[in-house]
């Protein structure tokens, strides 16, 4: 199973939700509506907050591949 989708099952139902509509979005590339920003230091890996969470994916301008759904605090984007 991939990371990302074993943190999503971890998630409290009302967070998933949102989360959920998110990844949608960012499948269909319509980041209009979503606080987008690439990640410094990182080759097309792009980080979208949706509350106390992240959705952390990679972008080569082909292919979307999530990476992972952790929950914001100081160690967020070490492991990537």
């Amino acid at each position: 199973m991939e990371k990302w989708k074993k943190q999503l099952g971890r998630i409290p139902r009302n967070a998933r939700d949102r989360i959920e509509a998110a990844i949608l979005l960012i499948l269909a590339r319509d980041f209009s509506s979503l606080d987008r920003l690439k990640l410094k230091g990182y080759d097309n890996i792009f980080r979208v907050r949706v509350g106390d969470f992240r959705i952390v994916y990679h972008d080569d301008g082909e292919e979307i591949t999530l990476k992972a759904i952790p929950r914001r605090d100081e160690r967020t984007y070490k492991a990537l």
